[in-house]
């Protein structure tokens, strides 16, 4: 039975997890169209890019909430410098900041939203992509059904 629990558990720390088996889907912000996989269970929301080694270019992942809320992220086990952005139910960012790695500081969103999509450190920088910026979802996106 140890054996058991010790396997699941080193299956799971390992370089990729598996969220949304590694689905990925096209969304659009100002012509740039990044691929990214989606976190809509909380299990799921919980593990995010932890224990990840690196990110694809131009690839990220996107975390759904049921309704909008205050939304609060940390960066404890994941290695890759991420930027995150905060977005609300009408699909516009409201806030955009750098998370180092392994920090244990939340980053928590001002507003209400319901979205946030985490991208490799100053990719919003980069792509023009600032607050007010209108995100485009997939309707595979939408009709997730969000738990």
């Amino acid at each position: 039975m140890f054996l058991l629990v010790l396997a699941s558990m080193l299956w799971s720390c390992s370089g990729h997890s598996n969220i949304s088996d590694n689905i990925t889907y096209e969304i659009n912000i100002h012509d740039k169209k990044p691929r990214v996989e989606v976190a809509f269970r909380q299990k799921e929301r919980t593990i995010g890019l932890m224990f990840r080694e690196k990110l694809d270019s131009d690839h990220g992942m996107l975390f759904i909430y049921p309704q909008e809320q205050n939304l609060s992220f940390w960066m404890k086990n994941t290695r890759i410098p991420l930027s995150i952005a905060f977005i609300n139910s009408s699909e516009t960012i409201t806030q955009i900041e750098p998370m180092a790695p392994y920090s244990l500081a939340s980053h928590t969103s001002k507003v209400k939203v319901r979205f946030a999509l985490e991208m490799e450190e100053g990719w919003f920088r980069k792509n023009g992509i600032t607050v007010g910026s209108k995100v485009d979802f997939s309707s595979e996106i939408r009709n997730l059904k969000v738990e």
